[in-house]
């Protein structure tokens, strides 16, 4: 990836490297897009372009024949629309659970038995009870791409990616614009949400510069769904917040998949946090292996972060979660930064000053 935040003088790949660093300074931690990313963009008029269909095709295609790609897939709508767009050399896969791993990751079989039933070229990476004792290890947060705290550390598997030369781009199915509307104007926000495989050369396939055109028609797709169906919502437009199947059709997804076992909405994140169903089917396995001093490592992990992290300038938030046999868990989450605000016109995007955000 392009992006980095800097503070001060310094910089970093990972997000909480810098809340660190801004915790001690008292610095804010920047997100920075750089300029010809944000560019890229520019000068493209949405009515000129084709179909979604057509452009991921298009894309898919581009990216294989000029790069050597290993293709993140879920089964999830996003990633499935992409499985068949083209020949991907590999497909990548993780899996968390401990005991019953059709239970835990029940929303991830129907991707799983899809690649197996192709005989598509894979890597499954199960998330084992070594991977777990990465809990204790005060430095974590710091160094692997996409830490987060939820109790299953499946982003060890990031980390081993990012530092492989294996191949030359990870696709990720990352992911529906954030568009922003204040009044009658609506506008398309850069920000870090998507933070698996910092560091490593990824592509989020949807919204990045690869193929920008794809992106910006995504972008608009966005917007005039949102002005047809929901005209009166302003602020933040999330996508979860919506007829989910009814926008993601209109964004040229393939939604001739299974449903998934459980409608994943913007207020089931703010009430779990990450204590969604997957981590508490996880907790339970690991007390069934009588492994509750990893449970303990995981909150103890959690504690030393909010120390660290707690004082940098907009860093983190924090949750509290009452967890039987545990007491209540402080659950910290970085706070997302905007590197680029783009406002929407009808035949092209312009580029704005992010640090302008507050004006919105």
């Amino acid at each position: 990836m392009k992006q980095y935040y800097q503070v001060g003088s310094k910089t970093f790949a990972q997000p909480y490297a810098a809340l660190r660093e801004s915790s001690r300074t008292g610095l804010f931690a920047e997100y920075v897009v750089p300029e010809d990313y944000k560019n890229s963009f520019l000068n493209i008029n949405p009515d000129k372009l084709p179909s979604n269909h057509k452009l991921i095709k298009a894309k898919a295609e581009y990216l294989n024949t000029n790069y050597h790609c290993r293709f993140h897939y879920s089964g999830g709508i996003d990633s499935h629309t992409l499985i068949n767009q083209t020949a991907w050399p590999m497909h990548y896969m993780y899996l968390r659970g401990l005991i019953d791993v059709r239970h835990v990751d029940e929303e991830y079989m129907f991707g799983f038995d899809y690649l197996q039933e192709h005989n598509l070229p894979q890597q499954i990476r199960y998330i084992t009870l070594e991977d777990y004792e990465i809990w204790k290890d005060p430095e974590a947060p710091y160094i692997h791409a996409g830490w987060y705290y939820g109790v299953s550390p499946s982003w060890v598997s990031c980390y081993a990616l990012s530092q492989s030369a294996e191949y030359e781009l990870e696709v990720t199915g990352f992911e529906k614009p954030l568009l922003y509307k204040k009044d009658d104007n609506y506008y398309w926000l850069l920000n870090d949400g998507p933070d698996v495989l910092s560091g490593a050369n990824r592509c989020d396939f949807f919204i990045d510069d690869y193929y920008p055109e794809l992106a910006v028609k995504q972008v608009y797709s966005f917007r005039d769904y949102f002005v047809k169906v929901y005209p009166d919502l302003q602020g933040f437009l999330y996508w979860k917040e919506t007829d989910q199947l009814d926008l993601l059709v209109n964004m040229g997804r393939n939604i001739d998949r299974p449903a998934q076992p459980y409608t994943k909405r913007i207020e089931d994140w703010w009430d779990e946090h990450h204590l969604n169903y997957k981590h508490k089917r996880t907790i339970d396995e690991l007390e069934t292996l009588g492994r509750q001093d990893i449970i303990k490592d995981w909150i103890t992990a959690g504690e030393r972060l909010i120390t660290e992290c707690g004082a940098a300038p907009h860093g983190i938030r924090i949750t509290e979660k009452k967890l039987d046999g545990y007491g209540t868990v402080r659950m910290p989450q970085r706070i997302n930064r905007i590197g680029a605000i783009f406002k929407i016109h009808a035949a092209e995007l312009e580029l704005l000053d992010h640090k302008d955000i507050a004006k919105l």
